[in-house]
């Protein structure tokens, strides 16, 4: 598999963390609180806003990376089983996938993007190419239903839902796409029920946690679209 012109522009900047990630790493070993490393090594190392940001989202603590792992489901196994997608978080990864924005492979197996989240409201007003992507890859894994989660907070949920259930017909794909004001909250529920049995398709890790099964979607669509993460080891 080769690394995409996606991964370049990030050549500099992984060779600059390398260091503080792995001292990050070594010091979690001893049981240390996550972020009080993070801002001890950063403040060390001198490093950006923007490189702390990469450095949270990238480094977990063992017992998180061992417990998540084990929840991650391969990407050919949801034909006929009934998925939940946490649908901005999945869709603005997507988008970021297709923008050439830099993701990464983070401890606990899962990718991530490392754009700042506090725009997400604008970030949601393109995502169609991103919604084709994820469709086309449901359409081809054959899930039994597919649920699209939106939070309800964000601005024009109501008009993306009803958008992505008519795609949803568009593609043959039974499912619905809904919002709630309480999203991560019904994610957990939902995927934490053991007689629901329903797989999350979702990178939040507080999520992960919470869940049974987890599905990586830009995961799956880099493997597809033979893409290299940038990795911190």
């Amino acid at each position: 598999m080769q690394e995409s012109s996606a991964a370049f522009p990030g050549t500099d900047l992984k060779e600059k963390l390398l260091k503080p990630a792995r001292d990050i790493r070594s010091i979690l070993r001893w049981g240390y609180p996550k972020f009080a490393t993070i801002r001890f090594v950063a403040d060390h190392s001198r490093l950006s806003v923007e490189e702390r940001h990469i450095l949270t989202r990238v480094i977990m603590p063992p017992e998180k990376v061992v417990s998540r792992i084990r929840k991650k489901m391969p990407c050919d196994g949801i034909r006929n089983r009934d998925i939940i997608l946490d649908g901005y978080n999945v869709l603005l990864s997507v988008d970021s996938l297709l923008k050439n924005e830099l993701m990464w492979f983070c401890d606990d197996g899962y990718i991530r993007d490392t754009r700042y989240y506090f725009s997400k409201t604008n970030q949601a007003e393109d995502i169609e190419e991103a919604l084709d992507l994820v469709l086309e890859f449901l359409s081809e894994a054959r899930p039994k239903s597919a649920i699209f989660l939106l939070d309800s907070q964000i601005s024009r949920s109501g008009e993306l839902a009803g958008f992505i259930r008519y795609k949803l017909e568009e593609y043959r794909i039974k499912g619905e796409a809904r919002t709630s004001k309480t999203a991560d909250l019904d994610l957990k529920t939902e995927g934490g029920n053991p007689e629901k049995n329903l797989i999350v398709a979702t990178s939040d890790g507080i999520v992960i946690d919470s869940v049974i099964q987890v599905l990586d979607i830009p995961a799956c669509l880099m493997e597809k679209m033979e893409i290299e993460p940038i990795r911190l080891y």
